[in-house]
């Protein structure tokens, strides 16, 4: 009996992968359906949401892993307080969930897979961790196709663009206030907000800049609208490594690319970072021991100086 209840959720978990890749572009096209009125408006702000005087507004943007815009790691969490600790003058914003165009997380809302998300979810955990965290990171990364891919992206983020704004606008941004926006994203995080950039440039009037941190990047137009691009890539990064290989337009051949001109003109920024994994003791966020520091605090100076270099002065946005 329980191996054939086993069975029979390995195979609903295969069809919703295969089905998850390929039906991928739908939920995009559903929002758009839906929401063909809707632009990033400057004018429009909340009245009952207090300015915040800040110059400095951080959105992170966070891995494939999520289910919500709430689900950060133990050691995420732990990079996010440090970040609050080390940049006290500036916004922090870490709950958007950007790989959904509703913003949904994927246990909530209407959408094609909800149930099996939730059967999922509901399933024994020695069942249910491994075969869960491989569906959501397998069916997140397609979502990380849709934002690069040059017929869908546009709408798709237009869609996190909006998720993006609205997430400001509650914690105090105002239009027209000369805010400095930084976007981290982590792996695939960092594409959401590379691809965000094009429709949020057109909002803000202060400049922006990306900090990748192992981000699966693609060379999209987004980048051309950031002041400033800071990735950081590790040596022992296999998944890194990969997304260069899977973005031709990112290949040293690629010379007009929108990653090629960025890093001709000097926004591009790349930060090698030795022996650093993608996940683990060794990753981004892990306790491996590097010098005098442990890796996760030497990834939290590095993002705080980028961001104490992103200060008045730093130059206009690029024009898309």
């Amino acid at each position: 009996m329980f191996e054939v209840a086993l069975g029979w959720l390995l195979l609903t978990g295969f069809i919703a992968f295969v089905l998850a890749g390929t039906l991928a572009p739908l939920e995009t096209l559903f929002w758009w359906s839906r929401h063909t009125d809707t632009d990033l408006d400057p004018a429009l702000a909340p009245a009952s949401v207090p300015a915040v005087s800040s110059g400095d507004f951080i959105v992170y943007l966070g891995g494939i892993d999520r289910i919500s815009g709430t689900s950060n790691s133990g050691r995420e969490r732990r990079f996010l307080d440090a970040l609050r600790k080390g940049a006290p003058d500036a916004v922090l914003v870490d709950t958007v969930f950007p790989y959904a165009a509703s913003g949904n997380p994927l246990l909530h809302g209407p959408r094609v897979f909800s149930r099996v998300w939730r059967a999922l979810d509901a399933a024994p955990a020695q069942q249910r961790r491994p075969l869960l965290a491989n569906l959501v990171n397998a069916r997140n990364f397609f979502q990380v196709l849709v934002s690069a891919d040059r017929r869908y992206g546009p709408v798709f983020n237009l869609a996190i663009a909006g998720l993006i704004e609205d997430s400001l606008r509650a914690a105090g941004w105002q239009p027209r206030s000369g805010a400095r926006l930084t976007l981290i994203g982590l792996s695939g995080g960092a594409q959401m907000a590379a691809g965000a950039a094009d429709d949020l440039a057109d909002i803000f009037d202060g400049p922006i800049q990306l900090i990748s941190i192992g981000g699966v990047i693609a060379s999209t137009p987004g980048l051309n609208r950031l002041a400033r691009i800071h990735h950081l890539a590790g040596s022992a990064d296999r998944v890194e490594a990969a997304g260069v290989l899977a973005f031709p337009a990112r290949w040293p051949i690629a010379a007009g690319s929108e990653w090629a001109v960025a890093r001709q003109s000097g926004r591009l920024q790349r930060i090698a970072l030795p022996g650093v994994t993608h996940n683990g003791p060794r990753g981004y966020f892990g306790e491996a021991r590097q010098g005098d520091h442990l890796q996760w605090q030497e990834t939290v100076a590095i993002v705080l100086d980028c961001i104490a270099g992103f200060g008045p002065g730093t130059g206009s946005k690029s024009s898309g």
